[in-house]
Parts: C-alpha cells; sequence; structure tokens
C-alpha cells in the first residue's frame, strides 16, 4: 500500500506526470492511420524520461561519471594550492547573490576540512557569470569559508565564467608563484570533466582531486528506486551536460 502511495504521488507531479502524457500520446498515435512511427517516438520519450528520473537512471548516467575519480591528496610538506571550483549561489528577497549554493557549500566545505591551514591555499575561482550580481562568486565563496573557520590564505579568481576559464585565469594568477601541486576541488560528477580541462592547462604540475561527495547512488535499494522524481532527473540532466562537454573537450579542445 505504502509504495502503491508513492508510485500515485510520483505520477501526478511532474516528471512522471510528462511520463503519462507523452505514454498517452503514444496510445492515441498508434490508434491513428499513418502514425506509427511518430508512436513510437512519443513512447520512446516518455520511457527516456522515465528512465532518466529514477536513481537506477541518474546512476547510470551520472553515477559512471563520479566514479571515475578517488579523491586524492598530495603528501608533501610543501603548500599546496587547493582550486575550488565555484557551484552557483543563493539570494536574498531583493535578488541579491549573498550566499554559496549548495554545490559550492559542499566543495568549500571540502577544501576547508582538507587543507592545511598553516601552510595550504585556498583559491575560489568564479566570476559574476551573467553580470546579475554586485559580487563574484569567489568572492562570497571566500566569505563562507572564513565562517567557516578557515584562518589560512586565500587567493580569489574573479573572472571566469566557465570551468576553461577558470583553469586558465587561475594559471594566469598562479604564474609568479611556485606551487607544485595542485588540488582541484569540484563535486564528482564535475571531476572528469574539470580535470581534463586541468591537464591541458596546468602543464608541468601535479594535479589530484576532490570530491565534495557523491550525488548517486550506485547500490539498488529497492522498488522505489524505480519510481521517477524531479531530483533523479536534475542528476541525469547535470550528467548529460557533462558528457556532452567532455565530448566537445575530446572533438574541439
Amino acid at each position: 500500500m505504502f509504495y502503491a502511495y508513492k508510485l500515485i504521488g510520483s505520477m501526478i507531479v511532474p516528471p512522471g506526470l510528462l511520463c503519462v502524457i507523452t505514454a498517452v500520446f503514444s496510445f492515441v498515435l498508434f490508434r491513428a492511420k499513418k502514425q506509427k512511427i511518430l508512436s513510437a517516438a512519443m513512447l520512446m520519450l516518455s520511457i527516456s524520461i522515465w528512465f532518466m528520473s529514477t536513481s537506477v537512471g541518474s546512476s547510470i548516467i551520472t553515477g559512471s561519471l563520479e566514479m571515475r575519480y578517488l579523491n586524492s591528496l598530495p603528501d608533501t610538506k610543501d603548500p599546496v594550492a587547493f582550486l575550488i571550483l565555484s557551484g552557483g549561489s543563493n539570494c536574498d528577497r531583493e535578488g541579491a547573490a549573498v550566499i554559496p549554493g549548495v554545490y559550492s557549500l559542499e566543495r568549500i566545505y571540502s577544501a576547508v576540512t582538507a587543507a592545511d591551514s598553516t601552510k595550504d591555499v585556498l583559491i575560489f575561482s568564479g566570476g559574476n557569470v551573467y553580470g546579475y550580481d554586485q559580487r563574484t562568486e569567489a568572492e562570497i565563496m571566500g566569505d563562507c569559508a572564513r565562517n567557516m573557520g578557515w584562518k589560512g590564505k586565500i587567493l580569489l579568481e574573479i573572472s571566469s565564467r566557465t570551468t576553461a576559464e577558470n583553469m586558465i585565469y587561475t594559471k594566469r594568477m598562479l604564474s609568479d608563484k611556485n606551487f607544485k601541486d595542485i588540488v582541484i576541488v569540484t563535486n564528482a560528477f564535475h571531476i572528469p570533466r574539470s580535470m581534463l580541462r586541468a591537464h591541458s592547462v596546468f602543464t608541468g604540475k601535479n594535479l589530484f582531486s576532490l570530491s565534495s561527495g557523491l550525488a548517486t547512488s550506485s547500490i539498488f535499494r529497492g522498488i522505489p528506486d524505480l519510481f521517477p522524481d524531479a531530483h533523479n532527473f536534475s542528476l541525469s540532466c547535470l550528467g548529460i551536460k557533462e558528457w556532452i562537454g567532455i565530448l566537445a573537450f575530446k572533438i574541439i579542445g
């Protein structure tokens, strides 16, 4: 009874509702003359949305990215640069960006708890991406790190708008600094694309990766993992975006 309740609940709101609507259209088109191809296309769309909206689907699409890299940190007494990529910010009631978003908070926390404040430096990279805000992503993240208790050195890279620019502008900023080891800090699903960019930019450096945790689960926990929901659909969309970014990098650099 509980599973039936949960299933019905997932089918009366998007994305489950979209699956129902497209499936109904597929049935109607199948009964119409000369609409079999369109009917099959609608059915495939319904199945695709359902798959992307399940925990199983997000695990296959996005989880496969998250499992590519293990967390690794340099074993050295020399200063290490932790490059924390921005992951968005949240706004106040006036629409001004004031605090890091969830992904940014996870990245900041991972860096603050992993780095040695007596020697390492945290580099927050992220500009005013769309030009809407008075403060940059990096500035907001830097303030948050201080509020979390970070007492060490902070550098702000405030011009970048993309992952590629994160790397390029940070390299320019570090041109007069002698860091041999750089740790890329971001969410696990974003690490494969970020590391590709990092290796193409930070030549001659020792690169490491530190994820802020997994967003998907690789363990099948039961029937509810087959129910569609917006959270898993969002995770699948994030994964698809990353796969497209990786493909684009390999094709055009």
